[in-house]
């Protein structure tokens, strides 16, 4: 990890730790925890939850900088919503900073202990690959009772995405309109909403939060709620599952082709990066 900064939910504002706000190693930042209980033959109950670190940070700007921490720090705390911590401009974490407990003051810096509450205890980082509409008509079109402002072809590979991470990776799906009912195939699961998107319009289905979305939004950006649209299957594994993950290794992709799409694989770690 070589930067790292505090993006505000609140306000959309960002304080960085190299400066002047200076977090040096940043150690209680830097470890990894699984939560776990260890059973007769094993462990159970294994995941990565919510945790609290402490940091030390020195700040030489003091009176501004300290202010714009706390402005931003508290904003969050108000809302009750985590801000994010960037890492390398890339790795992120849900945050909030609920404390700030000074050490030193002197008449050019204070030295403050901030305690940091990593809300889900890891960092991720999306890989998007987009993908045009296809034009070459490989299977011949399907016949549709209505003309459509676009054509559809017969499911066809167009490419593979690699998973090399060990572990499902969450996916994001942006489906660009006009398209009616799109589905995507990737591996062996297919991602369907019965919903019509119309030209200028996106619908975004988001599997990388705790609360997975299903929604479209409007050139103008009204946002419609489509999750009772989308194919759920019998949940995850059932092979409809409009939120499954990309599992690891190599999946192939396959589609009509008449829309574009972006396909955002969401790499997730237990700590920041050492290099």
């Amino acid at each position: 990890m070589q930067s790292l900064e505090y993006a505000c939910a609140a306000t959309g504002e960002r304080i960085s730790f190299e400066g002047p706000l200076y977090g040096e190693t940043l150690a209680g930042l830097r470890g990894r925890v699984w939560d776990y209980r260890v059973g007769a033959h094993g462990l159970t109950g294994v995941t990565r939850g919510a945790r609290e670190e402490t940091v030390a940070v020195k700040i030489h700007d003091s009176a501004a900088t300290l202010d714009l921490l706390r402005r931003l720090a508290d904003a969050d705390m108000a809302a009750g919503t985590p801000g994010t911590l960037v890492a390398d401009g890339e790795w992120e974490t849900r945050a909030w900073i609920p404390k700030s407990e000074p050490q030193t003051i002197t008449p050019t810096m204070v030295e403050t202990q901030l305690t940091i509450v990593l809300a889900d205890g890891m960092w991720r980082r999306g890989n998007t690959e987009h993908h045009d509409p296809r034009t070459d008509k490989t299977g011949g079109d399907l016949d549709y009772p209505h003309d459509y402002p676009h054509d559809y072809a017969g499911m066809s590979i167009l490419d593979t995405v690699t998973n090399t991470t060990g572990m499902p990776q969450p996916v994001k799906l942006t489906i660009f309109g006009p398209c009616v009912n799109p589905y995507i195939i990737i591996g062996t699961n297919r991602y369907e909403v019965d919903a019509t998107i119309p030209a200028g319009n996106r619908l975004e289905i988001d599997g990388t939060a705790d609360a997975r979305t299903v929604i479209m939004i409007s050139d103008a950006g009204l946002r419609t709620n489509l999750f009772g649209k989308a194919v759920r299957g019998t949940g995850r594994g059932s092979g409809t599952y409009i939120f499954e993950p990309l599992p690891t290794g190599t999946s192939t992709i396959s589609w009509a082709g008449g829309f574009k799409f972006d396909l955002t694989a969401i790499e997730e770690r237990s700590e920041p990066p050492w290099t």
